[in-house]
């Protein structure tokens, strides 16, 4: 959980970046300067109302004030940088999956690279918001709640995050998925 020292910082460093006094803040947001201030401070916690009004005051959304790791505003993940990881079903290797983005404040996109997809079903999370993939290399089978789609190189799907789902491989030899990933709260690697 952010402590609210540091949710101060990071109030006062965004109304020191655009140039605005406490008072100007405090006009936009429709709260005291003295408010502002014990915010940044760190002496209180601002109620989600004064913050959601801070965040709009500043031209941030409110989560970029609370999320637990402070991210760049730009992100750049080198291909030597990924995060990668096995995928497994059954406890079986089933794909490798390297993350091609690391996220940005409030972000809620994600993409991810599955190479090397064998036997087996690699199961996407159930979640709000979407998902896009597209078959990079080779073909896949994409089941969507109890449909099936069956994918060749340069096809895409997209569909509810909302929806159970899963991408396997289709047919022998090498398959590859780039998967897109759009969510309410962002995933982790």
């Amino acid at each position: 959980m952010l402590d609210k020292s540091e949710l101060g910082r990071r109030v006062k460093a965004e109304r020191l970046a655009r140039d605005m006094t406490l008072k100007q803040v405090a006009d936009a947001a429709d709260m005291s300067p003295t408010h502002i201030s014990e915010i940044e401070r760190g002496r209180t916690s601002p109620t989600v109302g004064a913050l959601l009004r801070i965040a709009r005051a500043l031209g941030k959304p409110a989560t970029y004030f609370v999320e637990e790791e402070e991210l760049p505003t730009v992100s750049v993940v080198r291909r030597s940088d990924r995060a990668t990881r096995a995928v497994t079903d059954a406890g079986r290797s089933v794909a490798s999956a390297s993350f091609l983005t690391a996220g940005i404040p409030a972000g809620r996109l994600r993409v991810m690279e599955l190479t090397d997809l064998g036997p087996g079903r690699v199961d996407g999370p159930v979640h709000q918001g979407e998902e896009i993939l597209i078959v990079t290399v080779g073909a896949a089978r994409v089941t969507v709640g109890e449909e099936t789609y069956d994918l060749s190189e340069g096809d895409c799907i997209q569909f509810k995050g909302t929806l159970r789902h899963s991408v396997e491989r289709r047919g022998e030899g090498r398959t590859q998925v780039l998967w897109v990933t759009a969510s309410e709260g962002l995933l982790a690697p």
